[in-house]
């Protein structure tokens, strides 16, 4: 049976922000320019509605249980969103802000994107967090559902409550070890399809490359089949297996793992690298200043 909100004073929500990023009943009091006696009736409060004793106190301070810990990264982003809306100035300051932002995607955009990503964003709002989760099928789900603010993925599902937006193509090369005894910086159709390949498990969705592996007369063989793409290039890189992976990933790993990049055997189209958003947050101040970063981040790759 589910909660019914009307049953839940909305009021307490701020206090058990601020006690999970205090640590301390005291100062969590302090922020919110309540009283220590106020914060720990308004903690007892929420225990009893949640069915959990949320914090353990310690010598340390209070300690949040696994289900504190649960609700809080729920909760943090939805409460700094409504602060940021009722905010009478009605704007986004980078510079002052503590907004945290949930990003889906895979290891492709933390080897790639997020380093530069964050040096620009740490020059300007030094107070911003980005988390990245794994991207997975239910990746539209988790958006609708306000679980992340948005995803960067090369697989992307129609869904017209979700808005989306090109902002990267990325060309596919193939990749071997260096001292590879076949390939010698070179890849010839034959020879593609006669080596072993380290492959991604399938997520249900196509690329421009599958239309062409699933063509007649250019079934692979698999040897591996992995989780991430550093995981492709690094078996590629121990072993005689060969990996078809996007270029910047490639050239990012080329010479510390001693792989040679080729050209693809044939024309394969650009793959596009979408940035995907719930329709909520289009005009929220944070998040169009978030995807401008982005943006420029993209560009100059």
């Amino acid at each position: 049976m589910k909660l019914n909100l009307r049953s839940v004073d909305l009021n307490l929500l701020p206090v058990f922000d601020a006690i999970m990023e205090a640590g301390q009943l005291s100062l969590a009091a302090t922020r919110l320019g309540m009283s220590q006696p106020a914060i720990s009736a308004a903690l007892q409060r929420l225990r009893h509605t949640l069915d959990d004793e949320l914090f353990i106190r310690t010598r340390q301070g209070m300690e949040p249980t696994p289900r504190a810990r649960e609700l809080h990264q729920q909760l943090a982003p939805q409460l700094t969103l409504l602060r940021d809306t009722l905010d009478p100035k009605g704007r986004f300051d980078p510079a002052t802000s503590e907004r945290r932002f949930t990003l889906i995607s895979v290891d492709y955009f933390e080897v790639v994107v997020l380093p530069p990503l964050l040096a620009r964003i740490q020059k300007q709002a030094p107070g911003v967090m980005l988390e990245v989760v794994t991207a997975s099928d239910q990746m539209n789900e988790q958006l609708k559902k306000g679980h992340a603010d948005m995803a960067i993925d090369a697989f992307v599902h129609d869904d017209d409550r979700l808005q989306r937006q090109v902002m990267l193509e990325e060309k596919l090369v193939v990749v071997a070890r260096k001292a590879h005894p076949v390939f010698k910086g070179r890849c010839s159709k034959k020879q593609f399809l006669e080596a072993q390949h380290v492959v991604l498990p399938d997520r249900n969705r196509r690329l421009p490359l599958d239309q062409i592996l699933n063509a007649p007369g250019w079934q692979r063989r698999t040897g591996a089949r992995v989780t991430q793409f550093s995981s492709m290039l690094a078996t590629a890189a121990g072993s005689d297996m060969i990996a078809t992976v996007p270029e910047r990933l490639a050239r990012h790993y080329a010479r510390p793992m001693g792989l040679q990049i080729m050209t693809f055997p044939v024309d394969v189209p650009p793959v596009p690298i979408y940035v995907v958003w719930p329709p909520a947050l289009e005009r929220d101040p944070a998040h169009r200043w978030l995807r401008q970063q982005l943006a420029h981040t993209l560009k100059a790759l």
